[in-house]
């Protein structure tokens, strides 16, 4: 017993070590002033957290694992079947499966294997990490290559009123600080996210108020005192950039009135993905094929990203396996979505804030199956979490209706 616990620990010591470099890596790779690191890296953490599986598998039943995770084995299952009868480019998409296996598998283990108040803290501290980033962002400025929007340090402007926005829904949904120190935070994060323009920056920020208890959380009063703070942004951008840039509502207003394409920059590349998609729509272009388009439907030879996370799944798997890997992910996510409601699990409710925040943000993004995507790695860390949830409290609710029914007959 003493033997299998020091191994067990073991694991969980070395998985949290390899969990958080993994994270801050895949974040550091977001970030613009960090493009010296390579995507390679991630390679490292998720070799080791193999290592530790295989240590995990001396004294614990794998089986139980694949049940309580039972989403993470379909969605496997799913992949390997259209890997071994139908995947077009075996060789290179053997990679990406042997890697999203071990990451479901690193992702699970972690979830697992710590208390809930440690996974608190982990959220606690990705919020902390967006919000320094960000401010460090402000006084060293970068500017989206493709949209001309500010960036906040990061690689791409979505990216940063995405995760702006994630950050504020986490501070929102839970007392990590005191208000004192948690108010200028938000009212922070609340500028990136309006002057990154990004609309999907947006949408997040809505779910994270609808996602909130607002019975227990005043949040007119933080929507209030970002009011002061937007009317003085046209004389606060000169100081932090000499270029021009649309903010979030500007461009939502914009959309809506017809002025501006809700899609704008988008267009083309849903032209280039649907093609690509429509080209092999049955067997699909191969599971290394995540966040491509095929360049001959484009003008010139380009190679791009579809920004929509289904659409890059049916590029990658064909629509069957596409379609099955979505149902069964809204399937599930819409069982555990309901027992959180019926159950009031308040521990949960930031988890499903993400989920759902990504879900819909998918829609304009290929968060949903990448590799070395922040978004991807925040999603399913959270899905992790809340099947975790979900199949202990059915294991409990089940183990206690049976030692009812048997008392009943005794």
């Amino acid at each position: 017993m003493g033997k299998s616990l020091s191994i067990r620990s073991f694991v969980k010591n070395g998985v949290n070590v390899i969990f958080i470099l993994f994270m801050l890596l895949n974040f550091a790779l977001k970030y613009a002033h960090l493009s010296f690191i390579n995507g390679d890296v991630l390679l490292i953490p998720v070799m080791v957290g193999l290592v530790f599986f295989l240590f995990f598998l001396k004294r614990e039943k794998v089986f139980s694992l694949f049940v309580q995770f039972r989403l993470f084995t379909a969605l496997t299952l799913c992949f390997t079947v259209y890997f071994i009868f139908l995947d077009p480019v075996k060789d290179e998409s053997l990679v990406y499966l042997i890697s999203k296996v071990l990451l479901f598998l690193l992702f699970a283990l972690f979830m697992a294997l710590n208390t809930d108040e440690y996974k608190q803290q982990c959220l606690k501290w990705t919020a902390v990490v967006i919000f320094l980033s960000c401010v460090y962002g402000t006084f060293s400025q970068t500017i989206d290559s493709e949209t001309f929007r500010l960036s906040f340090g990061f690689k791409n402007a979505n990216s940063a009123g995405t995760l702006a926005a994630i950050a504020f829904g986490i501070i929102l949904q839970n007392k990590f600080f005191k208000r004192y120190i948690s108010l200028p935070m938000m009212i922070y994060l609340g500028y990136v996210i309006f002057m990154t323009g990004s609309r999907a920056a947006l949408v997040v920020f809505v779910i994270a108020l609808f996602f909130s208890d607002l019975r227990k959380m005043p949040v007119y009063k933080y929507l209030l005192l970002l009011l002061p703070v937007l009317l003085l942004l046209p004389y606060i951008i000169p100081y932090f950039s000499d270029m021009n840039s649309s903010n979030a509502i500007a461009r939502m207003v914009s959309s809506i009135s017809g002025k501006e394409s809700m899609f704008s920059n988008r267009d083309h590349a849903y032209t280039w993905g649907i093609k690509t998609f429509l080209d092999e729509l049955m067997g699909g272009h191969g599971l290394a094929r995540y966040g491509w388009t095929d360049p001959k439907f484009s003008s010139a030879n380009i190679v791009s990203n579809p920004h929509n996370g289904y659409l890059g799944l049916g590029i990658m798997m064909g629509i069957l396996f596409a379609g099955i890997f979505v149902l069964m992910m809204f399937w599930n996510y819409a069982i555990y979505l309901i027992d959180f409601f019926k159950h009031k699990k308040e521990e949960m409710r930031t988890y499903f804030f993400i989920v759902t925040s990504i879900l819909i943000a998918a829609f304009v993004e290929s968060y949903l199956v990448g590799i070395n995507e922040l978004m991807t790695s925040l999603f399913w860390c959270c899905l992790a979490n809340i099947q975790f949830e979900y199949y202990i409290k059915s294991r409990v609710e089940l183990h206690q209706a049976q030692k009812s029914f048997a008392h009943v007959n005794q």
